[in-house]
């Protein structure tokens, strides 16, 4: 079976990090371009100083420059394309990815993302987009950043399907298909299915059931003074210990 380009450099690199430790190349100090590459460079930095820049902060500083005569001709279309496709990725919640690190490191919720930002650019009609569990490694604080972004594609013309066990994600879905009862061999049917109402109206739902009222936590929502004194008390006596 024919490997992915992906699968092919995991391979590699696990092979090569198991006969021999990494070293660091003496000619570009780990930068894997080649000097005359590394010579170039453009507003007092080189290529690889912009790769070593995260997504946002390359996007903020992209977006300050000002070029003007001959290379404003050279630059403008450039710089648009450049800080729209960053634009992009802030987006789906990837503003804290620097743009130089290596692709088998990414979560697969991380590459998702990348692959949708790239789809936002190019304006397609009619297209089912299918997402596994998009919201792995994702803060939740970015979640309806990412959720804005999958409704800009429906609202495009487009399908989107997304696998997900993400309460806010489900939540925000014009059509739930909830499948089940159980898991594994106990599923694989659909229990219910339709808008979230009916979802949290029916009573062989799980996922309705916990939506409509969420499990309340074991521990006391309040804890009295004594009590906090005590345990902070004991800690720092545990720690002596």
């Amino acid at each position: 079976m024919a490997l992915s380009l992906r699968q092919a450099l995991v391979a590699h690199w696990s092979q090569s990090g198991d006969d021999e430790p990494a070293r660091e190349c003496r000619a570009c100090t780990g930068r894997r371009l080649r000097p005359e590459a590394l010579a170039v460079r453009y507003r007092s930095r080189s290529i690889a100083d912009f790769g070593a820049l995260d997504v946002g902060t390359a996007r903020g500083v992209l977006a300050r420059i000002r070029p003007r005569g001959r290379e404003a001709a050279i630059a403008r279309d450039v710089l648009a394309e450049l800080v729209s496709r960053l634009d992009f990725l802030c987006e789906v919640g990837l503003g804290y990815l620097r743009l130089d690190r290596a692709a088998p490191t990414l979560s697969g919720g991380e590459a998702q993302r990348i692959r949708l930002a790239a789809q936002l650019g190019s304006n397609l009609r009619g297209v089912c987009y299918i997402l596994d569990e998009p919201t792995i490694g994702l803060h939740a604080r970015d979640n309806a950043m990412l959720l804005d972004t999958l409704r800009a594609l429906r609202k495009k013309g487009n399908t989107v399907v997304v696998v997900e066990h993400d309460e806010e994600t489900i939540r925000s879905a014009e059509h739930i298909i909830d499948l089940g009862p159980g898991a594994g061999v106990n599923g694989g049917r659909v229990v219910a299915h339709g808008p979230l109402r009916r979802i949290l109206a029916c009573p062989d739902s799980l996922t309705g059931r916990y939506l409509a009222s969420p499990l309340a936590h074991p521990l006391p929502g309040v804890r009295s003074p004594q009590r906090m004194r005590e345990a902070t008390v004991g800690a720092v006596a545990s720690q002596f210990r």
